[in-house]
């Protein structure tokens, strides 16, 4: 039987055990970004012939049905962001093919390593996504909006979100400052952005300073109150 591995990447290096399922590989599959990333690795040189880039998960999902086998020992990696569960494929992955043919072996998320970079504890956070996806067609609706924002933070007083372009911190931040909610709560805002990377960067300020610069992607927004 086909065996599915999903191995987050993008934080610490491959452990011996994921190690060793990268090079057993058939095929490897990998976003284009997350592609860029995995070239980072010193495992890359060794494997980079069976590496396949897909950019969207439904055609990920369709490849995978394409080419698992009941009756092959064989296995078929995903690389995924960070931790593969924290709103990530590694959701589709096992609602698709099952627990018992999938594992999933986690990096850290970038909300994590958000929280760490600044400083703060995130026991205590509310965690959201807003990032819906490279193709604007296929997107998915999360259970929460950015309209949904200032409410939310009026209630847990600390927040974590997952952008996409669209979704980004400006947007956010114009949400914060037309919403009366949060005039009153004096919201800091941190943009954490390319987190991993060699140009990572981590700005602080209000949602007005914010709202007056532009970021590069991928990035995660933290807000906190300030009352």
């Amino acid at each position: 039987m086909t065996k599915i591995y999903v191995i987050g990447i993008g934080y610490k290096s491959l452990d011996k055990r994921e190690r060793k399922i990268i090079y057993n590989s058939e095929i490897i599959l990998s976003s284009g970004r997350l592609f860029e990333v995995f070239k980072r690795y010193k495992e890359f040189g060794k494997v980079k012939e069976k590496v396949l880039v897909i950019d969207t998960v439904d055609e990920t999902i369709e490849f995978i049905k394409s080419n698992i086998s009941e009756h092959e020992e064989n296995i078929i990696t995903v690389l995924a962001s960070g931790d593969p569960l924290f709103f990530g494929i590694g959701r589709r992955v096992i609602n698709e093919f099952g627990k018992d043919r999938v594992e999933i072996m986690p990096d850290l998320s970038s909300i994590q390593i958000a929280f760490a970079r600044i400083k703060e504890p995130w026991d205590n956070a509310f965690l959201m996504s807003l990032h819906r996806g490279p193709d604007p067609a296929k997107r998915k609706s999360q259970k929460y909006e950015m309209k949904d924002i200032p409410d939310l933070l009026e209630r847990y007083k600390k927040i974590a979100i997952l952008t996409d372009r669209e979704n980004n911190p400006v947007e956010i931040s114009k949400v914060l400052i037309s919403s009366p909610i949060t005039r009153n709560l004096s919201p800091r805002v941190f943009v954490c952005e390319r987190l991993g990377y060699p140009d990572e960067k981590i700005t602080k300020g209000t949602p007005e300073d914010i709202s007056a610069m532009s970021f590069s992607t991928p990035n995660v927004v933290i807000i906190v109150s300030g009352d």
